[in-house]
């Protein structure tokens, strides 16, 4: 095999590299920007939800919001929800999100 041979496969093959590279960060690129809407539009429908639930709950007693979390946790598979009381906070959380307390009235959901 001749040396011109050679630099034609390996120029062929450097090429294939560079195509392949190529595919791989426009590809990269295409899934990024999709995770970001997905992961954005997510954040905005928790926002959502969040406010929905502090406005309809808003000054419950702290047993009955209790209650209600127990019942919903209880619907669900177990050990799929954590639900935590924190006396020292006045706040309970369910997976994240915080229900703080006030003279035991909710006042906030974040």
């Amino acid at each position: 095999m001749s040396s011109v041979n050679r630099w034609k496969i390996a120029a062929a093959l450097l090429g294939v590299c560079c195509i392949a590279l190529i595919y791989r960060v426009f590809d990269q690129g295409i899934t990024r920007t999709y995770l970001d809407a997905s992961q954005e539009t997510s954040v905005q429908h928790i926002k959502l939800l969040t406010g929905l639930v502090g406005h309809e709950w808003l000054g419950l007693p702290e047993e009955q919001v209790m209650s209600r979390l127990k019942a919903y946790a209880a619907s669900q598979p177990p050990g799929s929800i954590v639900l935590k009381r924190e006396p020292e906070t006045n706040a309970i959380y369910l997976e994240g999100v915080r229900f703080e307390f006030r003279n035991g009235k909710l006042v906030n959901v974040t």
